[in-house]
């Protein structure tokens, strides 16, 4: 489509999984030639000056929350009959649409997607931001890393907004509170919001069933979920037991805040070594995470599997038909597990592997990260000498690679801090060898490998710069002298300022002084960086086609 100028954006295409009904615009700012993601607001009557007023306090207050689980707004404007929010772009699908292909979701996911947001909303509610819309659509997964999009301070209130109506499956996530009075958001209620979305993305269907808007508000404020692990019987009891408990009626009955919702998160996942659903923890009792007696939970999983429990009882009558004795329901018990426990006995080494094979095989980060907690570290803990195992060990190595390389690429791209001394280095080395300079590139990989490789924690970075270095001397002329690759970056930008696109011009010039500013040997290639940038404003100076041999 052709483009369109908003303010000092130009729109390029609809985003969101229904492109046709989106308000939301992939956009990009022609100076700073950065992707963004704009929201648009129609204004039919241009809005109040105090209305305005709020908007332009709204987005400026926006532009202080950061966390990387929240997507980042750059602003906002108004122009004519329209008004936008600018955010940050996030490259990835939605939990809405991972959904929809697949069904469902492993309870290890979940907590993997949960653990992020409910850190974010940490953030966000201790500046007295609530969201107001959680649901599937407003997570992206980008990578390994879930992203909560489209925060607003007054969305019920505010001027500039979109309505529309809402789904019944929208409908069905929202707190009690929220449904019967629309401007009732608050942080509860987006703990209420998460959990539904935990217990959607868990078991493929809402916590309040209903086919139409109005059966579903209908039924909000009345009808109790059904547990979790009822519908998705390898969830653990003390993750469904979280969920419900996100889900009470009353707000009061939920967790404290968003804090202690995260804690209760990590804490499930940390239980999360046995394999096991809710027949081994009716076995072998289980940690609770809220405060209750240990027989109230053996009772919750017995009737999740749909079996009370029976005494024996030293006073019964003869005359009790047999079924209903003692005994027969003890061994019928006894049976029930036995068959439940065959069905969930502990996987083989060889069947451990072909599992993980298959989600490795994937490729996705949710896939990984199963394939890690799930298959391969159990294996490793119950077959530490196994055949497997250095194969086991092989794969760990790699998508603990795979997720380091991700974290850096989502700190660069979102101009996060580098935290670590090895995130700093393979980042610097990363980022010659994305200007094109690789013999600079590989020295930097080398150090890496001979000043981290004795420590353990940098043992992915260690990992990432050998795959490099194998990488950038397998390419022919991969090694040659900063001079000649500063050469050629100052004809590419001679040749674009030639053609008008003075900005990538400026981007090459700005990339040699920050790269090669410290390097005596390309000194004289810098300063004619230098003063291409010192003159851009006024006339160009004859350009001099000097050069450093090397």
């Amino acid at each position: 489509m052709s483009r369109k100028r908003l303010g000092p954006l130009s729109l390029e295409s609809k985003l969101g999984d229904y492109p046709s009904r989106s308000t939301v615009w992939r956009a990009v700012h022609p100076e700073q030639r950065k992707p963004l993601a704009v929201k648009v607001f129609q204004i039919p009557f241009g809005g109040t000056a105090e209305a305005q007023d709020r908007f332009t306090e709204e987005y400026e207050e926006l532009k202080k929350l950061r966390h990387p689980a929240i997507a980042r707004c750059f602003g906002g404007g108004i122009e004519g009959r329209q008004a936008f929010l600018a955010w940050e772009l996030i490259e990835g699908e939605t939990l809405a649409n991972l959904l929809e292909r697949r069904g469902r979701l492993p309870w290890e996911a979940v907590l993997d997607l949960a653990i992020p947001i409910a850190q974010g909303l940490v953030v966000a509610h201790a500046r007295g931001f609530a969201h107001g819309a959680i649901g599937p659509d407003k997570i992206l997964i980008s990578g390994l890393a879930p992203v909560l999009v489209d925060f607003r301070i007054d969305r019920a209130r505010s001027f500039f907004r979109n309505p529309r109506p809402l789904s019944p499956l929208e409908v069905a996530l929202q707190p009690p509170e929220a449904v019967a009075s629309p401007t009732a958001i608050s942080a509860q209620g987006d703990l209420y919001s998460l959990g539904a979305v935990m217990f959607l993305a868990l078991t493929g269907r809402p916590p309040i069933s209903g086919e139409t808007v109005d059966e579903v508000m209908a039924r909000v404020a009345s009808e109790v979920p059904p547990k979790a692990a009822s519908i998705a019987m390898d969830c653990p009891v003390w993750v469904s037991s979280l969920i419900e408990q996100t889900l009470k009626k009353d707000p009061r009955d939920r967790p404290r805040d968003a804090h202690a919702l995260e804690l209760q998160l990590i804490d499930a996942r940390q239980r999360s070594g046995s394999l096991g659903g809710v027949t081994e923890q009716l076995a072998g009792g289980f940690s609770p995470l809220q405060a209750g007696q240990r027989q109230s939970q053996k009772d919750e999983a017995r009737a999740l599997l749909g079996r009370d429990v029976v005494r024996l009882d030293d006073t019964a009558h003869e005359v009790t038909a047999f079924y209903e004795r003692a005994w027969f329901l003890v061994i019928a018990l006894l049976v029930t597990l036995a068959g439940i426990a065959w069905i969930l006995w502990p996987l083989n080494e060889n069947q451990l592997r072909e599992r993980a094979e298959k989600l490795i095989a994937e490729q996705t980060g949710a896939s990984l990260h199963q394939a890690k907690q799930g298959y391969l570290q159990p294996m490793l803990k119950r077959f530490p000498e196994g055949q497997h195992a250095a194969w086991a060990n092989e794969q760990l190595d790699e998508i603990e690679m795979h997720e380091t390389e991700h974290a850096i690429e989502v700190k660069l791209k979102r101009g996060l801090p580098l935290s670590e001394e090895g995130e700093r280095l393979y980042a610097e080395a990363l980022r010659f060898e994305n200007f094109g300079d690789r013999a600079t590139a590989l020295d930097k990989y080398k150090s890496i490998e001979r000043l981290l490789s004795g420590d353990e924690r940098y043992k992915p970075y260690v990992g990432l710069a050998r795959r490099q270095i194998r990488l950038i001397s397998s390419q022919a002329g991969a090694v040659g002298e900063a001079a000649r690759i500063v050469n050629a970056k100052l004809s590419e930008a001679d040749k674009l300022l030639d053609q008008g696109n003075q900005i990538a011009a400026r981007e090459i010039w700005y990339g040699i002084i920050e790269l090669y500013s410290d390097r005596t040997d390309v000194m004289p290639l810098v300063q004619i960086a230098q003063q291409r940038l010192a003159s851009e404003g006024g006339e160009l100076k004859p350009r001099e086609r000097a050069t450093v041999e090397p």
